[in-house]
């Protein structure tokens, strides 16, 4: 510990209250103030008077309580604490930056340990480093602080690290020439010598090692600066490889233009404004095109050489591409040398620079196609006159195929309404041969029973017998029986007959089961059915209700189940149809027709909607059935209709429903079936 003379000391009291540093005497102890200088009030901003005795804590001029402890245990451990940056706050809140030093002192009558403290405003100068600092680390430049001696690394900054691949950690403390910076290792000492030379280096021209091993092309300036009795140099590196690459890639450019310009095999000029266009650049096509002497006139101006027939036009031209108006195809009357008027399309193109514009022309001969243009205008007043001609020759034509179509279209109309007409006729055939048996069988009974009953006349005349009467009664109720059977029956095919042939005269729109539907068009269709030999499978519950037209879907069912009769059993004598229904969810089904017949060729399924395409034509086939089937399930029924079929496999057609049909408006009438 340091003892300190009497607190009367004169000397002592002078440096004391003059320093400008906070200086503040306090007990180890409890951190007590003993005394405070005029320093302290200024960066403090308490005044001496009123802190005095009081403990320094009590003031809260520590920002980082912590800060405090290391340096007092600094103090208990070596006596004194040197250079430590810490933070204060003032009494206005407000926070500086100061270096404090620290040692413990005894004072003369005290037994208890104190400590003088020392601390100096850096707030400005940290504000000024990391100014310089900011500054630095945010440069785009290569920057790096190196010791002049030996080259060792201090500092570099972000885009040295970005440049060279390098990081900072693995830089300081190393030399450029470790780290392999320099491509040319030798050139570090020319830039040694030229930097003690001169002082200072300006745009010294480098290559370095970049990153991922590429040469860096870069220019360095460079000053140097003393710190703690050693001397550093700091670096600037601008990385100029991109910049240089383009400057040759520039000039590259422009040889490329020269020579392009002058082996284009298009007629080309260039003329700038730094001497008024008096002076013109021509190329080799533009004096074979013109029939210009190189050697006399190559430099001249158009106007000099007297190629313009309207001098006005080319300082129409001239004024155009100045103002940055690119031109193209502009035609305008030009002499040759040998005075041939030639009409030439000029296109411009305008590049401006920094110390002149320069105009680009390019030269087009279209004097052969302004003559052909000539011949063509003539050839195309005769060729209106061939097309008016020709023109009245179509429209005649048309209204004759316009007619014909209309005539087409009435024959398929009918052919559809004979189809239906056909169809219907089908059924009534059907059901007369159905009701034939029924009804023959209660004439044949109707018959006997009469016979029976004349019998039993004759008997009551002669004397008739208990037996006689019992066997009369017998053959009554059987032959009573049989009528009510037979009636009975016949009576279920007239209402199956009412009611189909109501469907599909009517196309009235009823709810229905679709069970019933398909049992009454099968059981019209059975006499067809069970001639050709075929055996049905019915699979449709009992709960499909629809809301929709049952004549058009009965002809459907019916159209299909005669096609695969017709089409898929020719060659066979017997075979199965299936007819399927399952719901889709509540609004849709699918309704399944498969026939186990002869297929449909590939070929052929393109074209199974289309009317008129049959391949039984002149052996009963119109080639309608099936486009009936389309049109009447994609139209009134507000479905669709698939086929798919293997040959020898036979065909499948599946419907997907609506449970509830579309409303129809006045444009899907004519689909609905009549008769």
């Amino acid at each position: 510990m340091r003892s300190l003379g009497g607190s009367n000391n004169d000397r002592y009291a002078r440096v004391f209250q003059a320093s400008p540093d906070w200086i503040v005497v306090t007990r180890m102890r409890d951190g007590l103030i003993v005394d405070a200088n005029r320093g302290f009030e200024i960066i403090s901003g308490h005044r001496a008077t009123d802190v005095l005795g009081h403990s320094i804590a009590e003031f809260n001029v520590w920002v980082h309580p912590e800060q405090r402890d290391r340096l007092v245990q600094e103090l208990e451990k070596h006596g004194v604490a040197r250079d430590t940056l810490v933070q204060l706050c003032r009494r206005d809140g407000t926070v500086r930056d100061c270096m404090v030093n620290a040692a413990v002192i005894a004072l003369r009558g005290e037994t208890d340990p104190h400590a003088v403290w020392i601390a100096r405003d850096v707030t400005d100068q940290n504000a000024i480093h990391e100014q310089f600092k900011a500054a630095f680390q945010l440069t785009p430049d290569f920057m790096s602080i190196s010791r002049l001696s030996d080259g060792t690394y201090v500092e570099v900054n972000a885009a040295f690290e970005r440049i060279t691949g390098l990081t900072r950690e693995n830089t300081l403390g190393r030399t450029s020439l470790e780290l392999g910076v320099w491509h040319d290792p030798k050139a570090r000492e020319a830039l040694v010598e030229a930097f003690q030379s001169c002082g200072s280096l300006h745009e010294y021209f480098i290559l370095i090692n970049g990153r991922d091993e590429k040469v860096r092309e870069a220019l360095v300036n460079a000053a140097t600066f003393e710190a703690r009795g050693d001397r550093y140099m700091i670096a600037l590196l601008r990385d100029v490889t991109d910049d240089r690459a383009a400057a040759r890639a520039l000039q590259e450019s422009e040889a490329r233009f020269s020579r392009l310009f002058e082996q284009s095999p298009l007629p080309m000029c260039y003329s700038s404004d730094s001497d008024g266009f008096t002076t013109t650049q021509w190329n080799h096509a533009w004096f074979v095109a013109f029939g210009f002497n190189p050697a006399t006139a190559q430099g001249k101006s158009g106007n000099t050489l007297g190629i313009w027939v309207n001098p006005d036009e080319r300082k129409k031209i001239l004024d155009q591409s100045i103002q940055g108006g690119d031109l193209s195809d502009v035609e305008v009357a030009m002499q040759r040398a040998n005075g041939e008027l030639r009409w030439i399309s000029i296109s411009t193109r305008t590049f401006k620079e920094p110390l002149r514009t320069l105009i680009l022309f390019s030269y087009f001969d279209t004097t052969e196609r302004r003559r052909a243009q000539d011949e063509i205008q003539s050839l195309n007043a005769e060729l209106e006159g061939r097309v008016a001609r020709r023109t009245a020759d179509l429209e005649q034509a048309n209204q004759e195929l316009s007619q014909t179509l209309a005539t087409l279209k009435t024959a398929k109309d009918q052919l559809v309404q004979s189809e239906k007409l056909a169809a219907l006729g089908a059924l009534v055939a059907g059901v007369a041969h159905e009701l034939n048996t029924p009804i023959g069988n209660g004439l044949t009974v109707a018959s006997s029973l009469q016979f029976r009953v004349e019998e039993l006349a004759t008997l009551l005349d002669k004397g008739m017998k208990r037996s006689d009467l019992s066997e009369f009664l017998e053959d009554t109720r059987m032959a009573t029986d049989i009528l009510t059977r037979n009636l009975a029956r016949a009576g279920a095919l007239v209402a199956s007959f009412k009611q189909v042939a109501v469907d599909q005269t009517s196309s009235q729109r009823r709810r229905f089961l679709l069970s019933d539907l398909v049992s009454e068009i099968l059981l019209t269709l059975n006499p067809t059915i069970r001639s050709a030999g075929c055996h049905m499978q019915v699979d449709v519950a009992d709960t499909l209700q629809m809301d929709s037209f049952p004549g058009p879907l009965g002809q459907v069912l019916n159209n299909l189940i005669n096609n695969a009769i017709v089409h898929g059993f020719q060659q066979q004598a017997s075979g199965t149809i299936s007819i399927v229904a399952r719901a889709l969810g509540d609004a849709q089904l699918t309704l399944l027709v498969q026939d186990d017949g002869c297929g449909i060729p590939e070929a052929d399924m393109v074209h199974v909607f289309e009317p008129f395409f049959t391949t039984r034509m002149g052996h009963g086939g119109s080639g309608l059935g099936l486009h009936i089937v389309h049109n009447l399930v994609t139209g009134v029924l507000g479905g669709t209709i698939e086929a798919q079929s293997e040959v020898g496999r036979g065909a499948l057609f599946t419907l997907t429903l609506p449970m509830s049909a579309p409303i129809l408006d006045s444009t899907h009438q004519d689909s609905l079936p009549t008769v």
